[in-house]
């Protein structure tokens, strides 16, 4: 048995001749791929906003470019997830290559394709980690030593990169293959995933880690909106100026980061003492992933104002580069 499906399909006769037809599952996958391929271009539209302007006070005064970048190689990592996710779950359940895996057993491939994405699963928790440590400790942190931690983010994310993809080389190592997946999903519905067999102590690691990510990330919900909530009390005490709608999106981002985090975690649980019941919601899963990469960008892009702010002509862009504007008690993101 495997970590997804239930039975390795290779050489086996049934699946020689089998022939692909269209299928519900071949919708699910092109719809998600659409809306898909919309929020990765918003991710790289901030990504180029960042590049264009993370040297700017325009910019600094709502937005911190360290925090940022966390943000950004978070939510990257998320979408390269969901791109791998349709590697070696989504394309493979619509059954087109069903034949092809059960007569050629690419072994190579599907051992890439394993490394990578249990790479990426690891590195998107570890940056979502480090967004909301980052966040807290700038938060409480006093003015003179925010420098500081920005500097050690600038080192901690990459090491984490590094780190994440480690955990996906004992995989390469592992027995991997295409399994057929349980009812209620269609002969020939199959997914590339690992014998459990090999990674029995890796399904129970993982599902240690993503529900200790879990504790972390509401712990340092709760650190920030506590913080925050003072911040706001103390500004309105001194009649300062507070930026309400900066603070509100922030709110609503890590909400919305929170949320999709608990039910694959859920998952994993059920996968692991309830096999049977897991092909059921198993689907739930990849909407899931796809909240996590997807509508964070887009809400955050769309509700976030310095989206909003219209191109300064090109002989204004030195002035708001150079200026130093005062910055208002909540410019804390």
């Amino acid at each position: 048995m495997s970590v997804y499906g239930f039975k390795a399909i290779d050489f086996q006769p049934e699946y020689f001749n089998f022939e692909y037809t269209f299928n519900f599952l071949t919708i699910f996958a092109a719809v998600t791929a659409i809306y898909g391929i919309f929020s990765f271009w918003i991710t790289v539209k901030m990504c180029i906003f960042y590049l264009k302007h993370k040297h700017c006070n325009e910019m600094k005064k709502v937005l911190r470019p360290d925090v940022f970048r966390i943000f950004l190689l978070m939510q990257l990592w998320k979408e390269f997830h969901v791109f791998i996710d349709f590697l070696i779950v989504r394309i493979p359940l619509t059954s087109i290559f069903t034949a092809y895996c059960a007569e050629s057993k690419p072994v190579l491939i599907l051992k890439i394709l394993s490394l990578l994405f249990i790479g990426v699963v690891y590195t998107s928790h570890l940056m979502t980690l480090a967004f909301c440590v980052q966040r807290v400790a700038l938060l409480y942190a006093a003015e003179y030593q925010k420098d500081t931690i920005s500097k050690v983010f600038d080192i901690i994310a990459p090491s984490l990169i590094i780190i994440g993809h480690c955990f996906g080389i004992p995989h390469f190592f592992s027995t991997t293959s295409c399994y057929q997946m349980d009812k209620p999903f269609p002969f020939g519905a199959i997914v590339i995933t690992a014998l459990t067999r090999d990674m029995r102590i890796y399904t129970i690691f993982y599902s240690m880690f993503s529900n200790a990510s879990i504790i972390l990330i509401i712990v340092t919900a709760i650190l920030m909106f506590f913080k925050l909530l003072q911040k706001r009390k103390i500004s309105s005490e001194l009649h300062r100026k507070t930026d309400l709608k900066s603070e509100k999106v922030l709110t609503a981002t890590m909400i919305l980061i929170l949320l999709p985090v608990v039910v694959p975690a859920t998952l994993s649980f059920v996968n692991l003492f309830a096999p049977s019941a897991y092909p059921y919601i198993f689907l739930s899963r990849c909407i899931c992933l796809d909240a996590r990469a997807h509508f964070v960008s887009c809400y955050f892009y769309f509700t976030h104002h310095i989206f909003k702010k219209k191109e300064q002509p090109k002989n204004n862009i030195k002035v708001v580069c150079d200026v130093s504007p005062k910055r208002s008690i909540s410019a804390h993101f």
